[in-house]
């Protein structure tokens, strides 16, 4: 097996340029390129690895077709290959799940939710970060469901790893998505207290403000407007819209 001639760590660096700038075109154009290198030279490793990448970035392009694409050509090469047991089989098939629940496909996505979690528990303690995102998705499917207290239970546990991991950004992420959930319910006292508990990691002086700030603070805007918190959501697309231009 031959393999593609550029590090994956160059790629996903190029890609974080990209993403930095807001070129979120770009970097889709860079991933399809080295995947299809990599399925050339039968790199079947970088090959999963680019799909990966792939599934996120069709999510963030609102492009559901091509996020089914890549989840189910990731999944069969998994399978091809034997490799559906590992870390990295774990997170592949979280990527998966998070790509079909966007793509409206729940059942599917909750399997996935499943398979994910057994490869995890088989190698990492269920405080280690990778449980966060993975919490966090599942409870985004039982959403989907009306399922709240099942959501409730697993957005807790996924923001109280993220706050033993210091993770600023995914924690101001996990307290709009408990918003929503309270919020839905009519609880909505207890939502605005998240939006707030959002707003102190958004504000935290410490937080890079990066590519990655920038694209929360987009993900995360449109549910403070809905949440009639409309100075809130204009700032944060305001922030995101500074970090693109600086880049």
């Amino acid at each position: 097996m031959a393999e593609i001639p550029v590090s994956l760590k160059q790629i996903i660096a190029e890609c974080d340029e990209f993403f930095n700038s807001g070129n979120l075109s770009a970097a889709g154009d860079l991933l399809r390129y080295w995947r299809s290198e990599a399925e050339v030279c039968g790199d079947w490793r970088s090959e999963l690895s680019l799909l990966g990448e792939l599934m996120g970035h069709y999510r963030m392009m609102n492009d559901p077709v091509r996020a089914v694409e890549a989840v189910t050509d990731g999944f069969a090469l998994m399978q091809k290959h034997g490799e559906t047991g590992s870390i990295a089989a774990g997170t592949l098939y979280l990527n998966g799940a998070t790509a079909l629940q966007f793509a409206g496909k729940n059942r599917e996505a909750m399997a996935a939710c499943q398979k994910a979690l057994a490869c995890y528990r088989r190698h990492l303690p269920e405080n280690d970060r990778l449980f966060a995102g993975l919490f966090n998705n599942m409870a985004s499917v039982y959403m989907a469901g009306k399922d709240f207290a099942e959501a409730e239970r697993l957005y807790l546990k996924s923001l109280d790893i993220l706050q033993q991991c210091g993770n600023k950004m995914d924690s101001a992420v996990t307290f709009v998505n408990l918003a929503q959930l309270y919020w839905s319910k009519g609880d909505r006292d207890i939502a605005d207290g998240m939006l707030d508990c959002a707003m102190l990691c958004f504000d935290d002086p410490a937080v890079a403000r990066d590519g990655y700030y920038a694209h929360s603070c987009l993900k995360c805007a449109p549910a403070f407007r809905e949440m009639e918190q409309t100075g809130n959501a204009s700032e944060l697309t305001r922030r995101a819209e500074c970090i693109y231009e600086r880049h």
